[in-house]
């Protein structure tokens, strides 16, 4: 029977789902005892990686070769383990081999139809080439896509009987995991499909934040009663009982969200000590994380125009959510959605949307791979809301080198010369070789296939979707889009900055000479410049605010298709300022005009609505 295998492969944790039948999807069991395995990797002197539990049991006798998170270094793309650079995507692919392998165990060997892998909303296009490279590494097949951990929990709780979520409905999406916070704001198109309105997420805040928090309130408690133990914890022989601390700590964290107190008990170098940390405690020293986490949240919906009488339902996923603390501070934004287990709700809403196989879902939803041949560059996102990214530098001198125009960039070569085994078992084990240095190559003991991923333009843009997050990063990433009127009839189109959101901005001089100059009634002397960017979110939960929200003495007016808008301030008795939006393109313009009518005669030149 056909199935569907979904992987979500976490900061501290894997889980995965699979369909089973029509419309029935479970969480698929990865342990003995668990639907969850552990997504640390143990790399040994031979080079061979296991992963899970194997990972963690063999770590208490060897720590040098222990990685305890490799989803927290996707953007490095490598780890220096034991003196040798290791790639992530191998490291990521032994964890997502061995999940497979679990998988076939339970379908009779039987391949899976596809396989859909999750990722944070808030990960850059680098980033998911490392995930496409590790599942092309795994050998899963040529059948992958990749969709959002919000977008899959949306779906998930979408087809929960007691949602209720129908078309026009909006919900945002809360996804606290171990080391990222994603947030989503989705509305429903249908009942089986969503539009992302705005995302936005934080690389740095997760359930490991708070881990450390409580770890340094621990060696303040240790350095004022016991500064010996303190100082040996710190040392080489006091590593496994630093380990055992670090166990503890987490023990703790957990508990605390069920119970009014925790305890955390140190051991080694002769002491035996025991501290007590209360929920009230707890709650302060996290404070100022969680507030972090519902400032990102509430930028998300400010700029997604979504009020808390607009928001149906704020759902929560992933582990760091169980906490009490951040349900009361969420409320704030609006009402917390009932809870199902946090750590497996996006392997499931992974899995489902696929089951769904409704012929109505946009190819947007996902973003699917072709394995078996180089991708091109796909939607890079733009800066999350609340933690801007530092703005690409601007080059004084006009000659200065720019990112290179669409269907132009160079490749980019990842992976180059990595050699990866085959699994050498179901259970964990795998193999990878690397070229050296002037010792040459290592090889593994199994079977080994080289494998490249090769970034490279494939058709110029990605187009702009209901899901896409590009920005522009050239002028031709601009121009490309801009109405040819508008390129043919202006005297120059250059770069001019950059937008808030740090998408590249281009201005064009309309030329008063120029057919389109004379359309809209420019005298010789009048000087009219158009600026423009692409930027597939802002356009997006723009054109919504325009169309739903318009703001006080402002005119809106939407096209038939619902596609395009313009806003303007007709009272402005000195220079009427335009703004439009194309959301099919990610295309945003604005310009000041005077009088108006010259204004709406440009705009709808330029093919936006104007009456």
């Amino acid at each position: 029977m056909s199935w569907v295998l979904a992987v979500d492969f976490g900061t501290s944790n894997t889980s995965a789902a699979h369909r089973i039948g029509p419309d029935r999807v479970e969480s698929l069991p990865l342990t003995h005892t668990s639907n969850l395995m552990s997504s640390s990797v143990f790399i040994d002197p031979a080079h061979a990686i296991s992963t899970g539990d194997v990972a963690v049991n063999q770590a208490s006798v060897d720590p040098a070769g222990f990685v305890v998170a490799p989803k927290a270094h996707v953007s490095d793309r490598s780890v220096l383990v034991r003196g040798q650079e290791v790639p992530v995507a191998a490291m990521t692919a032994a964890v997502l081999r061995t999940v497979y392998g679990q998988s076939l165990q339970r379908h009779n060997n039987h391949p899976p139809a596809e396989v859909v892998l999750t990722h944070p909303e808030a990960w850059s296009e680098r980033e998911l080439s490392v995930l496409r490279e590790a599942a092309s590494i795994a050998g899963l097949g040529g059948n992958v896509s990749l969709i959002s951990e919000p977008r899959a929990a949306a779906f998930y709780y979408s087809r929960r009987h007691d949602a209720k979520i129908v078309k026009g409905s909006t919900i945002a999406v809360f996804d606290f995991g171990g080391g990222t916070l994603d947030v989503a704001v989705l509305t429903a198109t249908n009942e089986w499909t969503f539009e992302v309105l705005r995302a936005g997420g934080d690389n740095a805040l997760g359930g490991k934040n708070l881990d450390a928090t409580i770890s340094r309130w621990v060696d303040r408690q240790l350095a004022d009663e016991n500064p010996d133990l303190a100082a040996w914890l710190r040392r080489p022989e006091g590593l496994d009982a630093r380990r055992n601390l670090d166990d503890q700590i987490r023990r703790a964290k957990e508990l605390l969200s069920q119970a009014p107190s925790a305890t955390i008990r140190i051991t080694g170098n002769g002491a035996d000590m025991t501290f007590t940390l209360t929920r009230d405690e707890f709650e302060q020293l996290i404070e100022p994380q969680i507030t972090r986490g519902v400032q990102l949240a509430a930028s998300v919906l400010r700029d997604a125009g979504v009020d808390r009488g607009g928001l149906q339902a704020l759902y929560l996923t992933g582990g760091s959510s169980r906490i009490p603390y951040v349900h009361r501070r969420l409320a704030e934004l609006g009402p917390i959605a009932t809870l199902d287990d946090p750590k497996t709700v996006v392997a499931k809403g992974a899995a489902g949307f696929v089951a769904g196989g409704r012929d109505t879902e946009p190819p947007a939803d996902r973003q699917t791979v072709a394995l078996a041949r180089d991708h091109g560059p796909g939607p890079r996102h733009a800066a999350p809301a609340g933690r801007p990214q530092p703005a690409p530098a601007v080059f004084a001198d006009a000659a200065a080198p720019e990112t290179a125009p669409a269907g132009k960039r160079k490749p980019l070569l990842i992976g180059a010369g990595v050699l990866v085994a085959a699994a050498i078992a179901a259970g964990g084990v795998h193999a990878f070789a690397q070229s050296g240095g002037a010792g040459g190559t290592s090889t593994a003991s199994a079977e080994t296939v080289e494998t490249t991923t090769v970034l490279a333009a494939e058709g110029g843009l990605p187009p702009a979707t209901s899901d896409s997050a590009y920005i522009s990063e050239s002028t031709d990433d601009v121009t490309s889009i801009l109405p040819a009127k508008l390129i043919t009839s202006s005297t120059s189109c250059e770069k001019a900055g950059f937008s808030m959101e740090n998408a590249l901005r281009v201005d064009c001089d309309i030329d008063p000479a120029s057919s389109l100059g004379k359309t809209i009634g420019m005298g010789e002397h009048d000087y009219v410049t158009v600026s423009a960017y692409r930027d597939d979110q802002y356009a997006r939960s723009t054109l919504i605010r325009m169309r739903d929200q318009p703001i006080t003495d402002y005119v809106s007016v939407l096209s038939d298709d619902g596609n395009r808008i313009i806003e303007y301030l007709p009272s402005d008795p000195y220079s009427t300022f335009f703004n439009g939006i194309d959301k099919t393109k990610g295309l945003v313009i604005n310009f000041s005009i005077a009088p108006v009518d010259k204004g709406l005669t440009l705009m709808r030149e330029l093919g936006f609505p104007s009456s």
